[in-house]
């Protein structure tokens, strides 16, 4: 009886349903009902119940009968319920174009298209790869670190949509977006010692530099603000619109003379002021606290002892920490010019910065489609990437500069005005370096 039981039950769970699942079990649980009703009067008639209904049989015989009758229940529900195997778990989608970069591109073909060298390729994968790995699941393998690394650095040299990246890299449309924040994640908190602000000895090196090669001591850097194009933000957008008309995100930047970023200030609205973004920042207050270049190292320039400062253009405030120009006008005395003329060579230096940092990351020559909280953290990642790339002496190829040039860039705009705001022994200081330039001349 069991076994007819067990055939006609499993007959119910295979064969095709007419209402659904639930009029199989229906069906199934109506034909047990019979069973066990046609059990009774069998056993009735056998003399094991009594006119009632009722057991005759030990009570141990009854307990027997219950864990099998449970036994068989269990049997049917598992008939019942048996798995199904999923038909199709993602869309078929080939790496052919990866592994081929990766088995027959030579140096040069793998520089123009990833920005970076294979050596410095390396570097970055081993210092971030167990942040970016992720486990093989039962139900697909995992995108490898050393295409997710790949993936990313193709998206920041080129601007290619989501979608060709995609079927570049054989994997969704989504995923890309995934993997550029997660690898941009990775490369701030791993590597962030690779943008840092110059103290000690490195400070010193960095003020050798600029005496050096545009004879101006105890610089310490230059600092100026650049737009990063973006779509128009869902929330607050008139703010991103800058004095050119389109939305950008402001990056405030501090470089050193060998074009390696040493501070970032990322994301303010395109239509707020350089100043207010300065103002805003922690090199602002740590200049004014007196924190900024610790050590109190001075240098006998003319007959005052002059400290390490930045450098900047008319946008910014005069500080003890921050020089900037003279305001040009009729009455520019000739010291004046020469100073300005001296401070504009130094500060060339951020303006080649911004210059191969773009050349090499032409996505942001162009509106970047992504979100104002994402991109802030991808574009700290790629001046740390670029730093790298610097500082591992990978060439600025000149095609990349020629490729500025061919692009429909968006006009970056100038700076607003002269800031005439003046603090403490600034003016002093300025007049003192405007005459030592004016002297070397003499």
């Amino acid at each position: 009886m069991h076994v007819f039981a067990v055939y006609h039950f499993q007959a119910c769970a295979l064969d095709k349903p007419t209402f659904g699942k639930m009029a199989d079990i229906t069906r199934c649980a109506i034909f047990w009902n019979y069973l066990m009703t046609k059990r009774k009067e069998i056993k009735y008639h056998t003399g094991k119940y009594d006119t009632k209904g009722n057991s005759t049989l030990p009570f141990s015989s009854f307990i027997g009968n219950m864990k099998r009758r449970r036994m068989f229940i269990q049997a049917v529900l598992a008939v019942l319920n048996q798995p199904k195997p999923k038909v199709v778990w993602m869309r078929l989608r080939s790496d052919a174009w990866f592994e081929m970069v990766m088995r027959s591109y030579n140096e040069q073909q793998w520089y123009e298209n990833f920005r970076v060298t294979k050596t410095t390729f390396m570097f970055i994968l081993n210092e971030i790869s167990d942040d970016i790995t992720r486990q093989d699941t039962v139900m697909r393998k995992a995108i490898s670190a050393d295409r997710r690394l790949a993936l990313t650095l193709y998206y920041l040299a080129s601007t290619a949509e989501y979608r060709t990246l995609a079927h570049l890299f054989g994997v969704s449309t989504s995923f890309v977006c995934i993997c550029v924040k997660d690898v941009c994640d990775a490369v701030n908190r791993r590597l962030s010692r690779m943008l840092d602000f110059p103290q000690g000895e490195d400070l010193v090196q960095v003020m050798e530099c600029y005496e050096k090669n545009w004879d101006i001591p105890m610089c310490a850097g230059a600092i100026d603000g650049t737009h990063i194009p973006i779509l128009a933000p869902q929330e607050s957008h008139a703010d991103y619109v800058n004095r050119k008309g389109y939305h950008s995100i402001i990056m405030q930047a501090v470089v050193d003379c060998r074009y390696t970023f040493r501070d970032v200030v990322i994301g303010w609205p395109g239509s707020v002021h350089d100043a207010r973004v300065l103002s805003n920042s922690s090199i602002y207050k740590k200049g004014n606290d007196n924190n900024l270049f610790p050590g109190n190292r001075t240098k006998q320039i003319g007959d005052q002892d002059v400290s390490p400062f930045l450098i900047g253009d008319p946008a910014y405030p005069l500080l003890p920490w921050l020089l900037k120009p003279y305001p040009e006008n009729n009455n520019t005395t000739p010291v004046e010019r020469r100073f300005n003329y001296c401070l504009s060579r130094g500060r060339m230096t951020i303006e080649n910065t911004y210059g191969r940092w773009k050349g090499r990351f032409p996505r942001f020559l162009k509106r970047v489609d992504m979100c104002v909280t994402f991109l802030i953290p991808v574009t700290k990642a790629s001046c740390i990437l670029h730093n790298i790339c610097e500082m591992q002496n990978n060439d600025f190829l000149p095609e990349w500069e020629e490729r500025i040039s061919s692009l429909e860039v968006l006009e970056e705009p100038e700076a607003c005005g002269n800031n005439e705001m003046v603090a403490g022994d600034a003016a002093d200081k300025r007049e003192t370096m405007a005459m030592f330039f004016f002297s070397r001349v003499c």
